[in-house]
């Protein structure tokens, strides 16, 4: 009997385990035992839980939810046609739907799987080798397995913030549970002061006002579609514009705040998702998608001394966003591009807006921008109304539209070149800089839920705070700012644990952290690699906890990582007492595009 314990119910681990169910077959299931320990109902893990209001939908397209198996051949979509026929058509349904849809396919794995398993609903606080086992312990003590199987998603369930805010309504991170906004801790025309100005913030104001009992007038559907609503459509002077601009007019209940303000050092918000891609713009990427990918394989042979220069995957990048900047008739250049990169600033990428530079720019930070930078909340609000007057092509795209369709585009190619890649720390800082101002372009919320804001803008809620601004001495403090992914608060090697269990395996040496990173170093099959670089047999990990030597775990998209199916046939192996040799996956045949 071989006892496995995975350590964390999200997605990430019902994955591994559908993998594992399809390597064996039944007449093997009493030679595997597998407990898995989340205080939270497996399958959806915390951040999908069912429970959550309906107001807070899922922020990428629902046709990438695939958690279908032999045992149940329906994905996302199909399974919603079936039990929630009404929601169907939704490209962003509720989460707590994803949430009840992952915990069923759990539910069915339990009761049919090729193995045994068992939910544990405590929290591990420790894992330490002993001998050729492994010792798990908690509140419930300690328990001996075989295997480990680490897939903590955004971290432990009551991990203190690494930088809490001071006096804030919520000790500790909204991770599907907003359990903290009750009415009594936020009246209604209080003041609210939310900190972030991303994904969780938007959850919380809309928590704060639809959630509330507010509505929409002149609401659309995911398709673009109108619908008529409620109200008399007196919204005051310039009431036709903010309909015409935002799509959306905001009807009060009487019962939301009556201020509520997002801040963050960046001054400025996430741009929409683009619902438009021209079909040439598509063909582009799927083109430059095949370049990225041969570079990693060339990178990945010649690199240097162990260390690959990043500079031939930037060449792509920008020859991708300068060919789409040309399939749109714009002329722009790559200095522009690479200025958009660095900054996080987007420019005009209009006829004439730049000229065409005669070679690449080289990759070192661009001279300042003497523009402002927007800041003010009327500037941000502006930018995100444009933001989706481009999305819509009712505008001249800009650099910040050219650089969300290379980056969401070419994301399924570039995690594939990237992985594992060794690359010094100069390059890898460059990369995440860049990559956190481009992931602002395109991987924000869907337009419905920017117009939704841009709604609650124009009646005079919704607020961005100005630089320098601080919380009057009577607002409610919320804290929106969400782990980061890895197991360290900071790159190593002076970021520090953010639990005991992280910290304990890196003690004792069982995992390791390539310089300049925040996640564990794995190997292809989610094995960890230990600090003298050999493999931990018997310990893997999977998802948010190795992000850095690995890219874009937060996301749905089964397809995009590997290493759940690598470890499940290693496990299948040391079952049956078959040799064990990693099947690579043929990445040949990986989409050209992917959603985030």
């Amino acid at each position: 009997m071989i006892r496995v314990a995975l350590i964390g119910g999200g997605p990430k681990g019902l994955f591994a385990l559908q993998a594992l169910h399809e390597r064996l077959t039944s007449e093997l299931d009493a030679h595997i035992a597998i407990d898995v320990y989340d205080p939270l109902p497996p399958g959806s893990g915390s951040v999908w839980r069912e429970g959550q209001p309906e107001v807070l939908r899922l922020n990428v397209n629902a046709g990438i939810v695939d958690a279908s198996s032999s045992i149940n051949a329906e994905n996302f979509p199909v399974w919603v046609s079936r039990v929630a026929p009404e929601l169907a058509a939704e490209k962003y349904p509720p989460r707590a739907l994803v949430g009840r849809y992952l915990r069923e396919q759990f539910q069915l794995l339990s009761q049919h799987g090729n193995f045994a398993m068992t939910h544990a609903p405590y929290v591990v606080t420790g894992v330490e080798q002993q001998g050729p086992r492994w010792q798990v312990s908690g509140s419930f003590g300690s328990a001996r397995y075989d295997e480990i199987l680490l897939a903590t998603g955004h971290g432990l369930a009551g991990t203190a913030p690494k930088d809490p805010l001071p006096g804030a309504l919520n000790t500790h991170p909204f991770i599907g549970d907003y359990f903290a906004l009750t009415t009594a801790g936020i009246s209604a025309e209080s003041a609210i002061w939310i900190r972030g100005a991303a994904l969780t913030a938007y959850d919380v104001a809309l928590l704060l006002t639809e959630g509330r009992g507010g509505s929409w007038q002149g609401q659309k559907d995911d398709s673009g579609a109108g619908h008529s609503g409620a109200g008399d459509g007196s919204a005051g002077d310039g009431a036709e514009d903010c309909v015409d601009a935002a799509g959306l007019r905001y009807i009060a209940s009487g019962r939301e705040p009556r201020r509520i303000t997002l801040s963050c050092r960046s001054g400025s918000l996430m741009d929409p998702k683009s619902e438009t891609v021209p079909m040439e713009v598509a063909d582009c990427l799927n083109r430059h998608g095949r370049r990225l990918r041969q570079w990693g394989g060339q990178a990945r042979a010649a690199a240097p001394q162990g260390e690959a220069p990043l500079n031939g995957m930037w060449a792509v990048l920008l020859d991708c966003a300068r060919e789409c900047a040309e399939l749109m008739g714009a002329t722009v250049s790559a200095l522009s591009l690479w200025r958009t990169a660095w900054t996080g600033l987007s420019a005009d990428a209009g006829p004439g807006a730049a000229s065409r530079a005669a070679n690449p720019p080289t990759l070192v930070p661009p001279a300042p921008v003497h523009e402002p930078i927007p800041t003010a909340t009327a500037d941000a609000f502006a930018h995100l109304r444009h933001s989706l007057a481009v999305n819509g092509l009712k505008a001249p795209v800009t650099t910040g539209w050219l650089w969300a369709r290379v980056w969401s585009g070419l994301y399924a190619e570039l995690v594939t070149a990237m992985d594992r890649l060794p690359r010094s720390t100069r390059a890898w800082r460059q990369f995440t800089r860049v990559a956190r101002n481009l992931e602002r372009f395109a991987f924000g919320p869907p337009e419905l839920t920017a117009r939704k804001l841009l709604a609650l803008f124009d009646v005079g809620i919704l607020h961005l705070a100005e630089p320098g601004e601080q919380p009057a001495p009577e607002a409610v403090l919320i804290d929106a700012v969400t782990p980061a992914p890895g197991v360290l608060g900071g790159a190593a090697p002076g970021g520090r644990p953010a639990n005991g269990l992280f910290a304990g395996l890196l003690r004792a040496g069982h995992v390791s952290i390539r310089s300049g990173d925040r996640g564990l170093f794995t190997d292809v099959d989610g094995t960890c690699i230990a600090h003298d670089g050999t493999r931990t047999a018997s310990l893997a990990a999977l998802g948010r906890p190795t992000e850095d030597p690995t890219l874009g775990h937060d996301t749905l998209n089964r397809s995009l990582h590997g290493e759940h199916g690598l470890w499940a046939q290693r496990l299948a192996a040391r079952a049956t007492g078959q040799r064990y040799t990693p099947e690579i996956p043929d990445t040949s045949d990986t989409p050209d595009t992917l959603e985030q």
